[in-house]
């Protein structure tokens, strides 16, 4: 079998030259020539690490060959059938096929508008042909090189975080997060020795680099990431390429210039009604959270951000449905970059996005196509003011996705027009300070609730509690948990707190196995601002995590601060408040489902009677 694939790779081989130009020529690439800058270097020299920093610094599209190619095998498509037989025995991928996946990707308009970094390609004299055949400027290639003994422990020692691709090395870059440390892997490609693949880039680097010759930068990678990045991102500038300008989403969230109020919010409370314009992306509490609205378009949307659960193959025909439905009506589509890439291998391309700091100032609404754990990832994307949002049932529980995409013409088709009500869902702003008081280390935001514990000592954990300044109570157990209503029905309701309607303007204060017999579950206001102080005395540390991620170790004297954030997560209801939050309990936890009483036999005498029997 080794000896037939070895014959298959050597014809593909003879013929890739001419297969690959003419790809280019069908393709028509590319009337005006598209910047291009090439990231060049043997594995373990930080191509992956730097292209991404970059990418998001300058709006350049990133454009790994090996990544494309793994989209085609995983979707089983023409090409990536081809391509599985030379995968699966380690062999090269022909010319032709790594030819043909760059020039589908390059031929995109993202790439033509903005620019795009190639990593992985050109590796040969004939994928370098392509590119001049494809009229692609390259304005400086970056030959990153490092001594062979420290490529060698970099990559015995490097994983990825199979969350969203990025790479860390055990001995020198681990990642702070524990829970991201916990979940780190070995990359398919570091399977194989550090040696066999330093020497398998070896045999065919030299040809190509004689013709990498205009704009050719030589860096040194044996260094700090950060430096090696600030360099190569010195020169991108001096090449004329701007960096993304920051987010204005500072700005004023009421913006009364004409044709820039897009949507309006009516808000009653219980008394009177009132109607308000807002800016894209800038929905906000005004107070307590108790008021009832509904969503009316002042204009119909024009951008929707379409998420999809990551790794479900199975829901890739449910996006591409959703995609044409939005070219249909006109409405441009934004996905992630992980969704763009598997979108391409089935030749569908939609936009994606390099920083999440724009988001908010360019979505009209966001499309869910997944389960709870989409819309908390959801929330992670917008620090700030937060689009209507609209979710559709395709995970397991699905208790924040009241919508079927079996419906999903006929619900759009019913939003798209309006009027929609919304639940406007409290989030918590989580700051971490330490000992000192002086430096605010980060802040947080959480939909569902907010957990300090006391991960994996054997000791309780020994919480000092305030609220708005003043002390309340030490804490000795396994942890507290801080809730929105809307996360009352998760962690907190499994450790004894109450169910909370998601209109109830409240935060859930509810200990985790107290070592008493009187700590109740608390009921906050949404005004309160709490914190959570590790003891000086404490036997250990504890942790905090943030709807179940971005868990950080908090030392004695560290303080998490809680508070009510200005911006709710709204979504579009199916029926109404009450409705939906009625029906999830329902469908989710089959709510006080149980055998009715039968009758007493008196109570059947006297209905029997009554019937006439």
């Amino acid at each position: 079998i080794h000896d037939m694939a070895e014959e298959l790779h050597a014809a593909a081989v003879m013929k890739s030259q001419a297969s690959a130009e003419e790809e280019v020529r069908r393709k028509g690439l590319i009337p005006s020539r598209a910047k291009c800058f090439i990231v060049w270097g043997p594995p373990g020299v930080g191509k992956t690490t730097v292209c991404r920093k970059l990418s998001q610094k300058f709006g350049l599209v990133y454009i790994y060959t090996g990544e494309l190619l793994r989209a085609h095998v995983k979707y089983a498509t023409e090409l990536g059938l081809r391509a599985a037989a030379f995968i699966e025995k380690d062999l090269p991928v022909p010319d032709e096929l790594a030819v043909r996946v760059v020039m589908d990707r390059i031929s995109q308009a993202d790439c033509k508008a903005n620019g795009f970094l190639l990593d992985g390609f050109p590796r040969s004299v004939t994928q370098n042909e392509a590119l001049k055949v494809a009229n692609v400027e390259i304005l400086h290639t970056f030959v990153m090189h490092a001594p062979r003994d420290v490529l060698e422990k970099r990559i015995k020692h490097r994983r990825i975080d199979p969350f969203n691709g990025n790479v860390f090395n055990t001995k020198t870059n681990l990642p702070a997060s524990l829970e991201v440390q916990e979940r780190l892997v070995v990359s398919h490609e570091d399977f194989e020795k550090p040696t066999v693949q330093l020497s398998r880039f070896s045999e065919g680097s030299a040809a190509v680099f004689d013709l990498l010759e205009k704009g050719v930068v030589s860096v040194n990678a044996n260094r700090d990431i950060n430096d090696v990045f600030e360099d190569i991102s010195l020169r991108i500038e001096l090449a004329g390429i701007a960096p993304l300008k920051p987010s204005t989403s500072a700005q004023p969230l009421i913006d009364t210039s004409a044709g820039h109020d897009n949507l309006a919010l009516i808000r009653c409370d219980g008394y009177v009604c009132e109607r308000e314009s807002v800016t894209r992306g800038g929905i906000s509490f005004r107070g307590s959270a108790t008021e009832q609205v509904m969503l009316v378009w002042n204009r119909r949307p024009s951008k929707v951000l379409l998420l999809v659960k990551k790794n479900a193959k199975e829901l890739l025909p449910a996006v591409i449905e959703a995609g044409k439905y939005f070219a249909e009506k006109s409405i441009s589509v934004v996905v992630e970059a992980f969704a763009q890439t598997e979108l391409l291998a089935n030749g569908v391309f939609l936009e994606t996005f390099a920083t999440t700091e724009k988001l908010q100032d360019e979505i009209d609404i966001v499309v869910c196509l997944g389960g709870d754990g989409l819309i908390l990832h959801m929330s992670t994307l917008f620090r700030k003011a937060v689009p209507p949002t609209v979710s559709f049932n395709m995970g397991s529980l699905g208790f924040l996705t009241p919508f079927e995409f079996d419906n999903f013409h006929d619900v759009m088709d019913k939003i798209v027009e309006g009027p929609n009500t919304l639940s406007l869902r409290l989030r918590l702003l989580c700051k971490v300070v330490r000992q000192d008081k002086t430096v605010l280390e980060r802040e947080f935001m959480a939909l569902n609730d907010v957990v300090v514990d006391r991960g994996a000592s054997p000791y309780l954990s020994n919480l000092e509690c305030f609220c708005d300044g003043q002390f309340i109570t030490s804490v000795q157990a396994d942890g507290i948990i801080m809730a929105t209503p809307t996360g009352s029905t998760a962690y907190s309701m499994s450790a004894g707190g109450s169910m909370v309607h998601p209109s109830v303007p409240a935060i859930l204060f509810t200990p985790v196995c107290p070592h008493s017999l009187s700590f109740r579950p608390i009921v906050f206001p949404d005004s309160a601002k709490l914190e959570v102080r590790v003891a000086d005395n404490a036997r250990s540390h504890a942790w905090v995590s943030f709807d179940g991620k971005f868990r950080q170790q908090l030392k004695r004297g560290d303080s998490l601060f809680v508070e009510m954030s200005v911006y709710p997560m709204p979504t579009i209801n199916k029926t109404d408040n009450t409705g939906d939050w009625f029906g999830s309990l329902d469908r989710a936890f089959n709510f006080n489902r149980r055998p009715s009483q039968k009758p007493l036999e008196a109570q059947k005498k006297d209905m029997k009677a009554a019937d006439g029997g």
